[in-house]
């Protein structure tokens, strides 16, 4: 950066995937220059790649309309602060990634303070409320999406979006490893066919709806299949509490999340609808996707949804290439049931995993996400990289 200015951004990122993809672009704009000052919320992650997260939102990631109500008085603390910083410090610019509840109210302060707004990940908006998009073409100055569709998708709504590529496909750099020796490094132990591979979940609120859901599905699945065993990718910040109701013959093994290099020998996953299934399929391990919320989430979610699936996987692909088991269908037998399908039909395993290349190409970009993203930024407040 060729500019001797300082300059100031505000960050936030409210979710794990978030605090991933947010710190890509940290390092990137390290890398450019050691005159950006980079603060406010965000994960371990992001404070890694050398922010001051002054508060870390990921610890409290909250899913659904109610759960978001209960810890309501959590979110308006942590939101009035980030106003505070925009009055007080008057940065550059506000830099949002993802988790558009939060964020967009943000923005809309950020608008009235004249402070530009980058919004990064775009809110899912062509999925469900769409009555956002007349509240981010006002106040959002630059939108940097993830996924090919949404750049002309967010054009014809007349919104100023940049496609930047899919982070993942630079974050998700892993050896790969034969079955055994991945297996062995993780601690897994046997033969264990099928091996499978459990995620429900990055926050505590998923895990709680969906793990019971998964135990049960194991206990089905190993009566037909005795060897089983189940890997779960376990976050940051979560431990076995968080993983009750095993009993002592359940073959759970819990590992280091991401755990790319084990997921990618497994027979099939069962993922949480979300960032999770992109990365199983660029694993190229088949999945059934699974998801629950609190009936009334449920129900209102049903009320505002646009399109047919719910999953980024069947969303890329335009089709049902995965099985989505959500809320009531969610059931233990449902998902052994589907689970079995994957293992003993060829073709419903090719079927998926043709799909999965599919999505890969689709998702090819010139260069990384990260670096395209703090180019964008430097253009943004005016400097040069």
């Amino acid at each position: 950066m060729s500019s001797s200015k300082r300059y100031s951004i505000l960050m936030v990122a409210g979710e794990v995937s978030g605090d991933m993809h947010a710190a890509g672009v940290i390092r990137a704009l390290k890398s450019k220059s050691s005159k950006i000052k980079i603060y406010g919320m965000g994960g371990p992650q992001m404070a890694e790649a050398g922010m001051d997260v002054r508060e870390d939102l990921t610890e409290q990631a909250l899913i659904g309309f109610w759960e978001v109500v209960k810890h309501y008085p959590w979110i308006k603390k942590r939101f009035d602060q980030c106003v505070d910083w925009l009055k007080q410090e008057k940065p550059d610019l506000l830099f949002l990634v993802d988790y558009p509840g939060f964020n967009l109210r943000l923005a809309e302060k950020a608008f009235e303070l004249g402070i530009p707004v980058c919004y990064y990940v775009a809110p899912q908006v062509w999925a469900w409320h769409k009555s956002r998009i007349t509240q981010i073409r006002r106040v959002v100055q630059k939108l940097l999406v993830i996924l090919p569709f949404e750049q002309e998708f967010f054009k014809k709504e007349k919104v100023p979006a940049v496609y930047v590529g899919h982070p993942l496909l630079e974050e998700m750099v892993f050896k790969k490893l034969p079955r055994a020796k991945a297996m062995k490094a993780y601690g897994v132990e046997g033969e264990r066919f099928p091996l499978v591979s459990v995620m429900p979940g990055s926050r505590k609120g998923e895990i709680e709806k969906l793990w019971p859901l998964c135990v049960e599905a194991a206990r089905l699945l190993r009566q037909q299949y005795p060897d089983a065993g189940f890997i779960v990718p376990q976050p940051a910040g979560l431990t076995w509490a968080d993983y009750p109701g095993l009993n002592p013959d359940d073959s759970f093994f819990l590992v280091k999340a991401p755990a790319y290099d084990l997921r990618a020998v497994c027979d099939l996953a069962w993922v949480k609808s979300g960032t999770g299934t992109l990365e199983t399929a660029l694993l190229k391990t088949p999945m059934t996707v699974i998801y629950k919320v609190s009936a009334l989430s449920g129900f209102l979610a049903k009320k505002f949804l646009t399109i047919p699936y719910v999953s980024l996987v069947n969303i890329l692909a335009k089709k049902g290439l995965v099985t989505e088991l959500l809320q009531e269908k969610a059931t233990p037998e449902a998902l052994a049931r589907e689970t079995v399908l994957i293992l003993e039909s060829a073709k419903a395993r090719q079927t998926q995993l043709k799909g999965f290349e599919a999505i890969r190409k689709s998702l090819a970009h010139s260069s990384m996400a990260s670096a395209n993203a703090a180019h964008e930024i430097l253009k943004m407040l005016g400097a040069k990289s």
